[in-house]
């Protein structure tokens, strides 16, 4: 491809435009070299190899630029739910803080985490006390005793927020929250901000944190100041 046809390519950046300039010296130089005696063409031949090597690294280096700005641009919600909706159901560990106003540490947990795809979820606590957690559609379980998810929306809209997540199920999370992403697909984080006034009383938001397709810890902070980390883990399969 002829330089001056690469030159009219280049995108309007700050990088474009220096290219440009370069560009356009070494077009000077190749018609400058047309007319210069020959010892001083030599010379400047030299000069000219410079600057053409130049050229074509920083017309790479804008290249490569420009494809990683596109890849950037296409990372969004969208592409995000259709990642975590291919991910297989599997086992997790978890470390769950809460940190409470009154008091001065936080009270720690941790377990075994089972998600099988569409709505169940299971949230076995081992330490400090054994306690198993069951969610099935819209019912949870806690040691025997079933609540109705339904008799308690805000209950629902948390563990929604979770099962939406984890099923890449947008519309389920856009139902109580709105949406929004940052950071990049290796480093993500969804937050989550009520839409209902009911839960905007209880909860500030639900901040989601991941690398690709995993889920990697979710922080609730709710209206009292009272938060919630929770930390995942994969566990390897089997």
């Amino acid at each position: 491809m002829a330089i001056s046809k690469v030159l009219r390519q280049l995108p309007d950046t700050r990088l474009g435009i220096l290219v440009a300039h370069l560009g356009k010296g070494v077009l000077k130089d190749q018609e400058t070299l047309r007319s210069t005696p020959p010892l001083a063409a030599a010379s400047r031949r030299t000069s000219f190899h410079f600057g053409a090597v130049t050229l074509l690294m920083l017309l790479g280096l804008s290249t490569m630029l420009t494809t990683a700005a596109a890849q950037a641009s296409e990372w969004n919600i969208d592409h995000l739910m259709q990642s975590l909706a291919h991910t297989k159901p599997g086992r997790a560990t978890f470390v769950e803080k809460k940190f409470l106003t009154m008091l001065e540490k936080p009270i720690e947990s941790s377990g075994r985490l089972r998600f099988i795809a569409p709505d169940s979820l299971e949230m076995h606590t081992l330490k400090p006390k054994n306690e198993l957690m069951l969610i099935q559609g819209d019912v949870l379980t806690i040691d025997h005793q079933d609540i109705h998810l339904q008799d308690h929306p805000e209950l629902l809209a948390f563990i929604d927020s979770i099962r939406g997540t984890l099923t890449g199920n947008q519309q389920m999370l856009k139902q109580f929250f709105r949406l929004s992403l940052s950071g990049s697909e290796g480093n993500w984080t969804l937050t989550m901000l009520p839409r209902q006034k009911k839960l905007a009383d209880l909860v500030q938001y639900i901040q989601v944190n991941g690398s690709n397709n995993s889920v990697t810890s979710i922080e609730t902070l709710k209206t009292n100041r009272d938060r919630s980390l929770i930390t995942i883990t994969k566990s390897p399969s089997p």
